[in-house]
């Protein structure tokens, strides 16, 4: 009974040594398999290229900055530091985001009240200098409106910026033509959500600063799982305008032009002097960062740092201890 135990035993382990090559064999295999399909996968991509790159028209973009600084810091460089790297961002966000358009930048300001001259030599040779007649620097954003008037038949976008706001979003022409498209309201205009970034975390400013906001749920719409929603404080220090948008303004007559209608001339001709002809939208709570600008600053952060507001994200956890890793 042993001999016969034995031998069972003996086919039994010659049966899975056969089994256990058979698939070291077949991993092996499927690994040189592997390795041979990574190595032609240039040739089958060679093989099959397009043999020219599709041709498309590229969108005409015209960009207004409002850039005003004091005496003192558009004389000496060091003074006006601050104001000279905000503008380089914001003209870089401009740059990078528009990067696949026909860009015309233009900084609308007040002879002697700007730091243009002490930009990076790349942007002074992209950008145009417009010293308009002196004025209150208060009401210089107001100049732009203009600006977009004489260029509306050369242009597809129009968009005003402050020279403290970054864009960094390559898609904000198609989430405009989108919204613009599908929003159900003929005068329904879209604008992005304002944060800042201190000490590691996001704050939505226009969220954070006034405690007593809201959001208009009987206009809201919702485009492809994205929900926007009209909103008591629709300030950006932003807005963009298709062709089609900005001749629907110039026939309004424009009557706020020049007229302080909310809190002062910078938020009235940034943002409120467009109601008297459109209804302005921003994303919802709910996708607040679908379409956002940066404000380049910290000062609103400084002034409502409540960290439990559910508009000031962090991806990490600050009351974390920082951990110490040994090494073996």
């Amino acid at each position: 009974m042993s001999g016969e135990h034995n031998t069972r035993r003996k086919v039994m382990h010659f049966i899975f040594l056969q089994m256990a090559l058979l698939q070291e064999i077949s991993r092996v295999a499927t690994r040189y398999t592997k390795l041979m399909f990574f190595y032609q996968r240039n040739r089958i991509i060679n093989l099959f290229k397009e043999i020219e790159a599709p041709q498309k028209e590229r969108p005409k973009v015209f960009a207004a900055v409002a850039h005003i600084t004091s005496v003192e810091e558009s004389n000496n460089p060091e003074k006006g530091a601050e104001k000279i790297e905000r503008l380089r961002q914001t003209i870089d966000g401009l740059l990078t985001s528009f990067a696949h358009c026909d860009l015309t930048i233009t900084i609308q300001t007040l002879p002697n009240r700007h730091i243009t001259a002490y930009l990076p030599e790349y942007q002074i040779k992209c950008i145009q200098i417009q010293e308009g007649p002196e004025c209150d620097p208060m009401f210089v954003e107001f100049r732009l409106q203009e600006e977009f008037v004489e260029r509306v038949e050369k242009f597809d976008w129009f968009l005003f910026i402050e020279d403290d706001i970054v864009l960094y979003d390559a898609f904000i022409l198609e989430k405009l033509e989108s919204f613009n498209r599908q929003s159900g309201y003929e005068n329904a205009i879209l604008y992005p959500n304002r944060f800042e970034m201190y000490q590691g975390t996001k704050r939505y400013i226009d969220l954070t600063i006034d405690t007593e906001l809201s959001w208009n749920q009987l206009s809201s719409v919702e485009i492809e799982g994205v929900k926007f929603a009209e909103f008591s404080n629709p300030h950006s220090a932003f807005y963009c305008l298709s062709r089609k948008q900005m001749k629907e303004w110039m026939k309004s007559g424009r009557l706020f032009k020049n007229q302080v209608v909310n809190v002062g001339p910078l938020e009235s001709a940034a943002t409120f002097c467009l109601l008297e002809c459109f209804s302005l939208y921003k994303p919802h709570p709910s996708n607040l960062n679908y379409f956002e600008v940066r404000h380049y600053d910290s000062k609103y952060s400084k002034l409502h740092p409540e960290p439990e507001s559910p508009y000031t994200l962090s991806a990490v956890n600050n009351n974390s201890h920082t951990p110490i890793l040994k090494g073996s």
